[in-house]
C-alpha cells in the first residue's frame, strides 16, 4: 500500500481549522473528485437513468498495490425487464493510467483516467464543466460495443460550492478516515450513444448522477441508494452511503428540492458499535429489500423508505468491488427498479413539521458486503 505523504500527519489540525468559523473560510481548497495518488483504492461511478427508465452504469476502479485484476471497467446497459435481449453486462480488467489536465482558480482539477488492455480502450475525462465516457469494448457476447456519454450541467452537492462534498469537514481527513465518498453531481443532463458492431444500437438522453469512493478500505457492510424525480417545475434528488466500518455505522445522505437541501453526515448519523442514538435508527433486511433510515439534527429530519426486489429477484446485478486483493469479486449487488420514499422536516413550535416530501422510482439500492445476506 502506498505510504501516505507526510502532510497527512497535519490533518487533525486543519480539521479543527475548518471547524472553526470564520476561520475556514482562509484555508486552501482541494477538489477530492481529483485522483488521490497515495490511496489504496480509488473507484468512479457514474449511473445514467434514461427517459424511459433504462440505467446505464459506467465505472472505472483501481486498487493500486493488487496483483490480481487490479483496474476495473465497467459497462451495462440494463432495461427495466431483466429478461429483455438488449442488456448488456460487461466487465473488464485493463490498465487504467491517471493523466493530469489543469487546476482551476478555484481549485477544480481536471483530469482523465486512460484505460487500455483486455479488450478495453478508452477513457473517462472530467472537465469543470463536462463529464466524458469513450469507450471501445471487445466482447465474444457483443461484438465490438463503442460508448459515448457526454455529461453536462452538474449540480454540485452544495449549490454554489464546485468543491463541496457529502462528507463535509470530514473530507480533511484523506488518509486519516478509512473510507471517503464524494458526489460530483446529484444531477446532471446526460446522452449516450451505443453502437454495437458499427450499427447504432442505443441513443438516448436522461439524468445521470456522478460519485467516486476512495481510501484504505471499503466497509464490513454497506447500503447505497440514489434517485431522481423530474418535473417540468422541479428536480428532487436524493443520495445516501453508508455501513458498518471499524465497529461504527455511520452515513452520509443528502436530500435535494426546490423546497429544501439537508445533509446528514456523522457526527449526527454516527451509531457507535451499531447502536441507535437519539439523533438516528436504521433497518436493514436484504434478504427482503428494504432499508429504512431515520435521521435528525435539532432543526432539520429525514425519514427514508428504500424497497428493492427481494433477495432472489433477477433484478440484482452482482458488481466487482475495489478490496484488498483486487477486483476478482462480487462483493456488491445493486438494483434500478427499486422505490425510494422520503419526508423532510423541519423542526417548529410544536414539534417535527413536514415541508417536503417524495417518491422516487426507478431508484438504484445497493447492498454490499455483509449486508447482502443480512
Amino acid at each position: 500500500m502506498p505510504l501516505p505523504p507526510v502532510s497527512s500527519f497535519l490533518e487533525p489540525f486543519r480539521f479543527l481549522l475548518a471547524a472553526t468559523p470564520f476561520v475556514n473560510r482562509f484555508l486552501s481548497t482541494h477538489d477530492d473528485f481529483a485522483p488521490h495518488p497515495a490511496a489504496h483504492f480509488e473507484g468512479y461511478y457514474t449511473r445514467l437513468l434514461t427517459d424511459d427508465g433504462a440505467t446505464i452504469l459506467f465505472i472505472f476502479s483501481s486498487v493500486f498495490t493488487a496483483v490480481d485484476k487490479p483496474h476495473l471497467v465497467h459497462f451495462s446497459y440494463l432495461p427495466r425487464d431483466p429478461k429483455d435481449p438488449r442488456r448488456i453486462v460487461v466487465n473488464r480488467f485493463p490498465h487504467i493510467t491517471d493523466v493530469w489536465g489543469s487546476t482551476h482558480g478555484n481549485g477544480v482539477t481536471e483530469f482523465s483516467r486512460v484505460a487500455e488492455g483486455d479488450g478495453v480502450q478508452g477513457s473517462y475525462k472530467i472537465g469543470r464543466h463536462e463529464q466524458r465516457y469513450r469507450l471501445e469494448l471487445e466482447t465474444k457476447e457483443y461484438g465490438l460495443l463503442e460508448v459515448e456519454a457526454d455529461l453536462t450541467d452538474r449540480t454540485a452537492w452544495s449549490r454554489g460550492n464546485e468543491l463541496s462534498t457529502p462528507e463535509g469537514i470530514f473530507s480533511k481527513l484523506t488518509y486519516l478516515m478509512p473510507l471517503h465518498w464524494n458526489v460530483l453531481s446529484t444531477s446532471s443532463n446526460a446522452s449516450c450513444t451505443i453502437k454495437r458492431n458499427g450499427d447504432i444500437f442505443a441513443q438516448v438522453t436522461g439524468m445521470a448522477h456522478i460519485e467516486k469512493n476512495w481510501g484504505a478500505s471499503f466497509p464490513t457492510g454497506w447500503t447505497w441508494l440514489q434517485g431522481f424525480q423530474k418535473s417540468a417545475e422541479n428536480t428532487k434528488t436524493f443520495a445516501m452511503a453508508g455501513g458498518r466500518t471499524m465497529g461504527q455505522k455511520a452515513y452520509l445522505l443528502g436530500y435535494r428540492s426546490n423546497k429544501i437541501d439537508i445533509s446528514f453526515a456523522p457526527l449526527w448519523t454516527l451509531m457507535p458499535f451499531g447502536i441507535p442514538t437519539p439523533f438516528a435508527k436504521d433497518m436493514v433486511d436484504s434478504k427482503n429489500g428494504q432499508i429504512t433510515f431515520d435521521v435528525c439534527s435539532l432543526s432539520q429530519r429525514l425519514v427514508v423508505e428504500a424497497q428493492g426486489p427481494p433477495h432472489e429477484d433477477e433484478n440484482w446485478i452482482g458488481l466487482h468491488c475495489p478490496l484488498s486483493d483486487g477486483h476478482g469479486n462480487t462483493w456488491a449487488w445493486e438494483s434500478f427498479v427499486g422505490t425510494i420514499k422520503v419526508k423532510a422536516y423541519v423542526r417548529g413550535l410544536l414539534g417535527w413539521k413536514l415541508v417536503d416530501e417524495a417518491l422516487f422510482e426507478d431508484a438504484a439500492v445497493e447492498f454490499g458486503g455483509e449486508y447482502r445476506t443480512s
